[in-house]
C-alpha cells in the first residue's frame, strides 16, 4: 500500500504488476498505518486530522475529533493488547487516545511544548506510549503510580495530568504520567 499525490491510498502487486485503489480522500494523506489484521488503516489527512478507514470494505469507519492537523507530519497507531485504541500527536502540543469505537478522545495528554510528530505504543507493555516532538523530547506514558500492575516500569516521582486514558483491558485509568 502507498498513498499518493492525489489523495489516494493504492495497493500495487509486484509480481501481477497491477494496482488499484484501495480509497480516496479530500485531501492530502499525510501518513497512514495498517492494524496487526491489515484490515484497519488510520490515516492522518491534512487540514482534517486522523480517519479510520475499513480497507477489505473500503469504507470510512469514522473521524476521530479533538486532533489539530495542518501541514505537518503527523503519524498516528493502533495501541493496546487488542489494538483497540489508537493515539495521535497533534500540532496543538498534545497527544491524544481515542477508544476505536468512539470519535471522542478518551485521554488528552499535555506535556510537549510544541508538535507532536509520532506516537508509539509499546508492543510488550500495552498501557505504555511514547511520544516525539518538536521540542526535541520523547515523553514515555503509563498509568500512574496507583494503577500500575508492574511498578519497576516506570520511574517514581512523575505525577499525572488528570486526564482518562486506556488500559490493556480496556478500562480506563484517572492519571497518566510522563
Amino acid at each position: 500500500l502507498a498513498a499518493d499525490t492525489h489523495h489516494r491510498v493504492r495497493s500495487y502487486n509486484f509480481d501481477e504488476l497491477t494496482d488499484q485503489n484501495i480509497l480516496h480522500e479530500d485531501h492530502p494523506v499525510m501518513t497512514f498505518c495498517v492494524n496487526k489484521a491489515d484490515r484497519l488503516a488510520l490515516l492522518n489527512v491534512a487540514t482534517q486530522g486522523v480517519h479510520l478507514w475499513d480497507l477489505q470494505d473500503k469504507v470510512l469507519v469514522r473521524k476521530f475529533q479533538g486532533v489539530t492537523q495542518g501541514h505537518f507530519t503527523i503519524h498516528s497507531c493502533f495501541g493496546g493488547v487488542n489494538q483497540d485504541f489508537v493515539a495521535s500527536g497533534s500540532e496543538d502540543n498534545k497527544v491524544y487516545v481515542w477508544h476505536m469505537k468512539r470519535e471522542l478522545p478518551i485521554a488528552t495528554l499535555c506535556g510537549h511544548s510544541r508538535t507532536v510528530n509520532c506516537v508509539a505504543w509499546n508492543p510488550v507493555y500495552h498501557s505504555m506510549l511514547a511520544s516525539v516532538s518538536d521540542d526535541y523530547t520523547v515523553r514515555i506514558w503509563g498509568p500512574a503510580q496507583q494503577y500500575r500492575t508492574s511498578p519497576s516500569l516506570f520511574k517514581p516521582g512523575f505525577s499525572g495530568d488528570g486526564s482518562p486514558s486506556p488500559s490493556s483491558n480496556g478500562t480506563s485509568w484517572p492519571d497518566m504520567v510522563s
